[in-house]
């Protein structure tokens, strides 16, 4: 092979692919293929002998809807832990705290992932039918992914071990060969066991096992709309072999990693590559290396100009190089352009806190605590403020948490936040 396994391009190229020209032999032998001896075929929508007769196709299609698959398994009370409480009191007492036997669909809407999780564990052990996997795959990934949300990893990372191995063949379809867990759940339950098991190596070998899987299922698609949904996933199996990397500690790995991605992404100037840039950005800010982060940078804003982030990035470059005061005034030119977006607003506190006007970042902070739904750092930083600005900074955080806890919902992000972030 000359292509690496995450490189989308010239995957249609394979002279093995069904749509190739052939030679004799292989028309010959494609000429002895039965149905008895089926394809391995990975794509849902496919069937497992090629251009079969819709007769033979409807009844495989129907096999598969009443395909029986016992996972009683999940519906082990034991495998559900009871989760620990971080917040601060007044999320804990909170009058406006929904009842956990809300719509699951309402708690993930309002933000209420605490309750959610809590919920999605109650309907798996009480589930009616133990073959019904759909809906159990749906209620565990809900599970999981709501750990995930309130920074229980390491719980989720535990439960997940339920699943097992989802490369067996008890998860594939026994005539189409399909697999049976939904592939976001596949996606999550990879990056756990890296987690669960201390050995992040074991998430970047799951990772490209699917991106293994996300060629064959290219090559073999028949319509286009497959090939470009597979093509997606193909791409975020790379990101997030990128992402594992950096969460290894080995940035200059996911920097090398990501080039990769933005070169062999076809069409340079493709919103893959532009993403792909963008992100390598980032990696060489962290890493400290500005001449490749610029390099970066000046590449995705050849591929697409975008003031918001172009201008962010820029100005990130000029704080990575302690040009604060530059730094804040290209925030400042943002915020002015772009007043509802709270990321630049924060960035232009922490601006003016490294040049010392600390009254002027704990305004704008407290302003947004007022104005947007509240994330990690926002709520961080300005506790971080309180504690330079007075000593009774413990009662202005409790203040806050009380604040935030006054929120019908989460305003598009969790509701809940852990005592950690107000450093309490």
């Amino acid at each position: 092979m000359t292509k690496g396994p995450l490189d989308a391009d010239g995957v249609l190229d394979d002279p093995l692919a069904p749509d190739a020209p052939t030679s004799t032999n292989a028309s010959n032998a494609s000429n002895a293929s039965t149905p008895s001896t089926p394809s391995r075929v990975l794509s849902p929508t496919r069937s497992p002998i090629a251009s079969p007769p819709p007769e033979a196709s409807a009844a495989a299609s129907a096999i598969q809807a009443n395909l029986s698959l016992d996972v009683s398994f999940l519906r082990d009370p034991s495998a559900y832990h009871a989760l620990p409480t971080t917040a601060p009191l007044p999320f804990q007492h909170a009058s406006n705290i929904p009842s956990v036997a809300a719509p699951i669909a309402s708690l993930l809407l309002s933000g209420h992932y605490r309750l959610a999780a809590i919920a999605a564990a109650r309907n798996i052990v009480s589930a009616a039918a133990s073959t019904d996997y759909p809906t159990l795959f749906h209620l565990v990934h809900i599970r999981l992914a709501c750990l995930c949300l309130i920074s229980e990893h390491a719980l989720a990372a535990q439960e997940a071990k339920v699943l097992g191995d989802l490369n067996s063949a008890f998860y594939r379809h026994p005539l189409t060969n399909v697999h049976l867990v939904p592939w976001e759940l596949r996606l999550l339950v990879v990056r756990l066991t890296a987690l669960g098991y201390g050995e992040w190596r074991k998430g970047i070998m799951g990772y490209y096992e699917l991106a293994r899987e996300c060629r064959e299922s290219i090559i073999r698609a028949a319509e286009e709309p497959e090939r470009a949904l597979w093509r997606r996933r193909l791409s975020d199996c790379g990101i997030r072999v990128a992402n594992t990397l950096v969460e290894m500690g080995d940035l200059e790995g996911a920097g090398r990693h990501l080039g990769t991605l933005s070169k062999n992404g076809g069409d340079t100037g493709s919103a893959e590559a532009r993403e792909a840039l963008v992100m390598e950005t980032l990696v060489w800010l962290r890493v400290g290396d500005l001449a490749s982060a610029r390099r970066c940078l000046a590449g995705a804003s050849e591929a697409e100009s975008d003031a918001l982030l172009d201008g962010t990035l820029a100005a990130l470059v000029q704080l990575a190089d302690s040009d604060y005061e530059a730094a804040a005034s290209s925030f400042r030119s943002l915020h002015e352009q772009f007043p509802e977006d709270a990321m630049v607003a924060q960035n232009l506190a922490v601006c003016l806190l490294y040049t010392g006007r600390i009254p002027d970042a704990r305004d704008l902070l407290s302003n947004l605590v007022d104005q947007s739904p509240p994330f990690h750092s926002m709520v961080f930083n300005l506790s971080t403020v309180f504690e330079l600005c007075t000593e009774r900074n413990r009662d202005k955080k409790a203040e806050m948490a009380e604040k935030l806890a006054g929120r019908k919902d989460g305003g598009g992000v969790g509701w809940e936040r852990s005592a950690v972030e107000f450093k309490l």
